[in-house]
């Protein structure tokens, strides 16, 4: 009989029910969710029910991670580093939702953990595992753009004050806001194909919902190589989420990724290029994505736990790699918060991201 490996879930908040239709209809291979945790027990018993699983109020009972191989991590934001640093040092895995930790040093820390415990600790930047997104990845790399002139990422979403009502969301301890919650995947995209980044220069504000962070940021990037990057972000877009798109600008072409989530491509033109390759490409790796989640979790989670079976600890995006971006992050949140421009490599620290204010 094929080995699966053991599975434990701490949080079932919104993103769980994303979980659940993933693992309900055998999206994720070779694994068995066997307990689940949740401070609400009335939530913890409803998800009790779909996934058929022992259901815990506490991550620290040691009945919830007996006999567990992994731990799936969807707390909220704030409590993240803790419960990461609990599991590695009981030598289990764990894949946690963005952003891993609210401060680079902590995310560095647990890259470390993993090292010291031989464990696995990921970070799931889902959108990284996009058809689009490996596409431009594999240009990039290849040196097909050429010189790259301009990098943008552009987000319009919708989240309702109610979303922010739930004494998490938009906070700076917990949460942050626009940049550190919903544009991270896309700064993490921007850092892990163009960088390094040297510079940031950034704006945030608060145009219709009641938080302690931002709702609307815009910024501009400047790359070791001399390319720019432009940046636009917001959660009051109205009345429903409208696009998360990444456009690209080369000596040899150019290319723009949009859909709900990064996952269609619209634009993929290149000198010397048919216009029957061109829509060849587009179609080829163009995905339909239902909502702003995506569809990369499926490849990122049975990557995850190919590897497991294997026996061997590297996630798909390692802690280091959130250390990375977080350091992106805090450089754009500084920069609003000093309203100058901040270098990267300073390891630039938020006043108010990650802290009680």
């Amino acid at each position: 009989m094929e080995k699966k490996v053991k599975v434990g879930i701490v949080g079932l908040g919104r993103v769980a029910d994303h979980y659940y239709k993933l693992f309900s209809k055998k999206k994720i291979k070779n694994v068995n969710i066997i307990s689940i945790c949740d401070k609400n027990k009335l939530t913890a018993k409803s998800y009790k029910r779909k996934f058929s699983s022992n259901y815990y109020n506490d991550y620290k009972n040691p009945s919830f991670y007996k006999n567990l191989d992994l731990v799936l991590i969807l707390t909220p934001s704030g409590t993240h580093y803790k419960i990461c640093e609990f599991f590695l040092k009981k030598k289990i895995h764990v894949l946690c939702e963005k952003p891993l930790t609210m401060t680079p040093d902590k995310s560095l820390e647990l890259f470390r953990l993993s090292k010291k415990y031989k464990k696995m600790c990921g970070v799931i930047f889902q959108n990284r595992f996009n058809q689009s997104i490996q596409l431009v990845k594999k240009y990039i790399d290849k040196k097909k753009f050429g010189k790259i002139v301009n990098i943008s990422i552009s987000l319009l979403w919708c989240r309702y004050q109610s979303y922010y009502n739930d004494n998490w969301h938009g906070t700076w301890k917990n949460d942050g806001g626009v940049l550190n919650q919903q544009l991270i995947h896309h700064l993490d995209i921007m850092r892990w194909i163009f960088g390094p980044i040297d510079k940031v220069n950034c704006i945030t504000t608060k145009r219709l919902n009641k938080l302690q962070a931002e709702d609307t940021a815009a910024g501009t990037v400047q790359f070791n190589n001399g390319s720019l990057g432009l940046i636009e972000a917001t959660t009051a877009a109205r009345p429903v989420d409208l696009h998360a798109s990444l456009s690209i600008v080369g000596e040899k072409g150019t290319a723009v990724i949009s859909g709900i989530a990064m996952n269609e491509i619209k634009i993929w033109k290149f000198l010397n290029q048919t216009k029957r390759k061109e829509l060849e490409i587009i179609k080829k790796n163009s995905q339909n994505a239902p909502t702003g989640y995506g569809i990369g979790h499926i490849n990122y989670l049975n990557l995850a736990i190919k590897t497991i079976l294997s026996k061997k600890i590297s996630p798909p995006v390692d802690a280091h790699e959130a250390y990375l971006t977080s350091n992106f992050v805090h450089g754009l949140y500084k920069s609003a918060e000093t309203r100058k421009w901040v270098t990267i490599k300073s390891n630039p620290l938020s006043k108010k991201l990650g802290n009680n204010n």
